[in-house]
């Protein structure tokens, strides 16, 4: 069996979905209050490039999970939408709120902050 990072959100989401950033997009969208990302302000919340999350949101967009919220104001950024349902969305927050609940236990309450792993949902 092939070692996984367990603390690293991203190796546990690429060892699953086969997308270092997938695991985050999906539960930006699972958790979202109103069911609206903005893939920019996730990535700058995330620390990263908002292009790192665009081949995940092209196929939640291709698959009708996520859909492009019309443009309402002048704002230029880009909101995207949860569609279809809470068929979809409620056990994809149940799946997130498990997956942190299994490598908390694993992890225990602290990880070390100089490891260079991050924990699952942090």
């Amino acid at each position: 069996m092939r070692g996984v990072a367990v603390g690293d959100v991203r190796a546990v989401s690429a060892h699953l979905f086969g997308n270092r950033y997938r695991l985050e997009l999906l539960a930006a969208f699972a958790e979202a209050p109103e069911g609206r990302v903005n893939v920019g302000a996730l990535a700058a919340a995330q620390g990263v490039e908002a292009a790192v999350y665009y081949p995940a949101l092209r196929d939640l967009l291709a698959l009708q999970m996520v859909d492009r919220v019309a443009e309402l104001t002048r704002d230029r950024r880009r909101w995207y939408q949860r569609a279809g349902g809470d068929r979809i969305w409620e056990p994809m927050r149940e799946l997130v709120a498990g997956l942190r609940g299994h490598f908390d236990e694993i992890l225990g309450s602290a990880v070390n902050p100089d490891s260079g792993h991050e924990k699952v949902g942090a």
